[in-house]
């Protein structure tokens, strides 16, 4: 499988098996993604979100959010507020 072009730009320290995006505020599993001119895009057909520099990872967001299940759902919405 392909590393993405975050996992190859940002040394962050992988948390979790899931990223969230900024844009849609969905999650999706590391290393998905859909190629849109050359660039790695957050999955979401409807979503024009970077996962690059728009994707923050899912453990992060339960830092302040543990009511956010460890594993989220496909579709979901999870708000960062």
């Amino acid at each position: 499988m392909e590393a993405s072009h975050r996992d190859r730009i940002f040394s962050d320290p992988k948390r979790s098996d899931y990223l969230w995006c900024l844009h849609c505020e969905r999650t999706y599993e590391r290393g998905k993604w859909r190629t849109l001119r050359g660039f790695q895009m957050c999955p979401y057909l409807d979503c024009d979100g970077d996962a690059v520099i728009d994707a923050l990872d899912w453990a992060a967001i339960r830092d302040e959010h543990p009511e956010y299940p460890e594993r989220p759902k496909w579709g979901a919405v999870y708000h960062w507020e």
